[in-house]
């Protein structure tokens, strides 16, 4: 019986314990440092029969030759499709196909990858393949021309996108067309680039001491596998690897406008603040202040400019961690009509953020959004042991992944307010916007001085 004046509700509702904190221990898996430096990291997984196997080079775009902007990824993309020394390009493809195998080349600004999937019964014949395309590629003539016409293309279409182009060029901006993180290919740099400097490339950062490879799946044992490996990569000769120096990044630190003219229905803007070098313990606060400032549809930026004015239908931000100094992005696509009641609320809300403490509750919440998204990000113990080598490869701690975690709980209300006051200025930040001024309801130069720049400077 329900007493007068109850919530007949409350009668029904469960009496739950309070939520406990997140006990994360992800297993650790096996490492092993093959006799030529090859670093291997191995974990057993038997629920389906197949093998998974990636391998971290090190090297990336920011190693190109200033004149040969592009070499990296040619490169990359022909140890597989360019055939090697025992398969032809063709081969390969039908293999793999023949096979339900995969084995994929590729490479960013600061890694190259060589990803493979096969079945447990195919592991040792797609294993030779794999083993075939990291050490000896042939650079078929043939595919070298199909590829290079692929990048060339590129190029020629980098602009169709105008929010993903704003991006580009507002990194290249804030670090210097001439400074390897600004860096972009051309045509003329693509054209540059040889069979033969393929080749020494491959030569120079292809080599076992320079790579950390993960590997998990439906093997019978670590050691098997391992073994497996050793056969394929043991008489592999380590060498010298020799990296071009990076230099420093200088960055003005006053507030600059850079506009691109472009007759299209929306306005991008991207602004750019100095971030933060990787490693740096700062990144466990400002992970959550960036949570809570822009990193979801709930974030402060999301909620003020898309959800209650209606600016935008696309706002956040993020920070980009690298060796030397990152950035902190915040990020609009709007209507060129109201662009600049969308880029003040921007500019207002990065202030804000760090002139006053912020409500417990909101940090909270940003934490465990965190919190939940990390721990999910590792469904498989492939994706486990590959975040473990990949940790290795960026230089992290062997614990980073394990204190993970607990790190990010420590933050608080003071911790977000100090990192937003150390990190955050916005009077001084670099903007890039693409739209059309024509349309514009304010002038950009309300909000600093404004260089006018072309696609394709």
């Amino acid at each position: 019986m329900t007493l007068p004046g109850a919530n007949p509700l409350s009668a029904l509702a469960p009496d739950l314990p309070p939520l406990k904190s997140i006990d994360f221990k992800p297993p650790a898996g096996d490492r092993v440092v093959l006799d030529n430096g090859m670093v291997v990291y191995l974990m057993k997984d038997n629920t389906l029969p197949v093998v998974h196997v990636t391998a971290f080079i090190h090297t990336g775009k920011l190693n190109d030759p200033a004149d040969k902007i592009g070499l990296g990824e040619l490169t990359a993309g022909l140890l597989k499709d360019g055939g090697t020394e025992k398969y032809k390009p063709g081969e390969i493809d039908r293999k793999l196909e023949f096979l339900g195998a995969s084995v994929e080349t590729s490479i960013g600004n600061e890694e190259a990858r060589a990803d493979m999937t096969a079945l447990k019964k195919d592991l040792d014949e797609v294993l030779d393949i794999y083993a075939q395309v990291l050490m000896k590629p042939a650079f078929g003539t043939d595919k070298v021309k199909i590829k290079r016409d692929e990048a060339l293309e590129t190029i020629n279409r980098r602009n169709d996108d105008p929010g993903r182009a704003a991006m580009r060029e507002a990194v290249r901006r804030f670090y210097g067309p001439d400074h390897p993180y600004g860096w972009r290919a051309e045509t003329g740099t693509v054209n540059a680039a040889t069979i033969a400097d393929m080749k020494a490339y491959h030569a120079n950062f292809y080599r076992p001491n320079n790579i950390i490879l993960a590997a998990a799946g439906d093997f019978a044992s670590t050691g098997g596998m391992l073994a497996k490996l050793k056969k394929k990569f043991g008489n592999w000769p380590k060498g010298e690897v020799k990296f071009p120096a990076i230099p420093p990044v200088r960055i003005e630190g006053k507030r600059h406008i850079y506009h691109i003219e472009k007759d299209i229905a929306q306005t991008f803007i991207v602004m750019l603040q100095k971030g933060v070098k990787r490693l740096d313990p700062i990144e466990y606060p400002l992970t959550v202040t960036n949570e809570m400032l822009g990193g979801g549809l709930s974030s402060r930026l999301a909620a003020e400019i898309r959800s209650r004015k209606g600016l935008a239908y696309s706002v956040y931000s993020y920070f980009a961690k690298k060796p030397d100094y990152g950035y902190i992005v915040g990020y609009c696509g709007t209507k060129p009509e109201t662009y600049s009641q969308a880029l003040s609320e921007m500019l207002k809300q990065f202030k804000l953020i760090k002139s006053e403490p912020a409500p417990a509750e909101e940090v909270d919440r940003a934490r465990d959004s965190i919190v939940n998204s990390f721990v999910f990000k590792f469904p498989t113990p492939f994706e486990l042991i590959t975040e473990r080598a990949a940790y290795e490869y960026y230089g992290y701690a062997p614990d980073y992944l394990d204190n993970y975690v607990e790190s990010i709980a420590k933050t608080d209300p003071a911790a977000v307010l100090e990192t937003a006051k150390k990190l955050f200025k916005p009077e001084d930040a670099m903007l890039l916007v693409i739209g059309s001024s024509k349309k514009f309801d304010k002038p950009l130069s309300d909000f600093g001085p404004v260089t006018e720049l072309k696609e394709e400077d």
